[in-house]
């Protein structure tokens, strides 16, 4: 049996689709499908049985599920142990940073964390939201900062805070004594648009779609500085968080929506596999308490 086949039938499990498996793992959904077979075969066991809504865990799979947890767990404790024997500095811990550092008061962060921890590493990775799930199995990041709600299983979330968001317009889009502002002239404006699974820009449509609206959707921008640069420019709409709408504002001839704002949720996230071990635990405590 390959530790790969072990770490792909986790993988299904934690996900439930074969699919969105394939992509964690990066490997083709055929060759995710081959070697399940082939360690069903092995095992001679039905792992799983695939309904409409997806993959489901036979009791044989169930019961070996824990089991295979198990044992990718003592690998990795495997590798630390060899990397203390061998003299070599363990791996940097790594955290998902998914908007600026400021916001997210990584300065003190860091410095909390190497009071705590004075012989661990920290490495702050730049993420964005909707990757942080897939980092997190990846292994790229250990805990991440992400906006919004999870719906993972195997993810472990906890919400840190709220963050206010606000709807800019560059006053060059509005006609000469606008004073009023509405949904339905804002569904006409350019927009500086995010991806769908942006959190921020899907409150923006559900909230349209309640007034049966559709976003004048103009042009792409994926990072925040550039969303700002582009509504300072007058090209577009753009929704900020409170504090980066207040500084375009303060730099730019642009008008913040006053009578409608939305929160959304501010999470930090790890494996559900990760959450039994010290060291998750207390980081995420202590970025808790530094947020309250």
């Amino acid at each position: 049996m390959e530790l790969n086949q072990l770490k792909s039938f986790v993988r299904i499990v934690e996900t439930g689709n074969l699919r969105k498996a394939a992509d964690a793992l990066f490997i083709s959904q055929s060759a995710l499908s081959h070697q399940i077979k082939v360690l069903e075969e092995r095992l001679a066991l039905q792992l799983f049985i695939r309904t409409a809504k997806g993959m489901e865990l036979t009791e044989q799979g169930r019961i070996l599920y824990s089991h295979a947890m198990a044992i990718l767990s003592q690998v990795d404790t495997f590798q630390e142990k060899a990397q203390q024997l061998s003299g070599r500095t363990t791996r940097a811990f790594k955290i998902g940073i998914n908007t600026d550092g400021k916001f997210l008061q990584v300065s003190r962060l860091s410095r909390v964390l190497k009071n705590h921890f004075p012989r661990s590493d920290f490495f702050f990775v730049s993420s964005q939201t909707i990757r942080t799930m897939a980092m997190l199995r990846d292994k790229l990041i250990d805990i991440g900062f992400f906006f919004g709600d999870n719906q993972a299983p195997d993810i472990f979330t906890h919400q840190i805070g709220q963050c206010r968001l606000r709807i800019v317009i560059p006053n060059q889009l509005l006609k000469p004594g606008t004073d009023s502002l509405s949904w339905p002239l804002l569904a006409q404006l350019p927009w500086i648009w995010s991806v769908y699974d942006c959190p921020f820009y899907g409150i923006v449509l559900r909230r349209m779609a309640e007034e049966q609206l559709t976003p004048n959707h103009a042009i792409d921008a994926m990072d925040e500085s550039v969303i700002k640069e582009l509504i300072i420019d007058g090209q577009g709409v753009g929704i900020l968080r409170e504090d980066d709408a207040r500084d375009v504002s303060s730099q730019a001839d642009v008008r913040i929506w006053e009578q409608e704002s939305f929160l959304v949720p501010l999470q930090i996230g790890m494996l559900k596999s990760n959450r039994s071990q010290a060291m998750f635990r207390k980081t995420a405590e202590l970025i808790e308490q530094l947020w309250r």
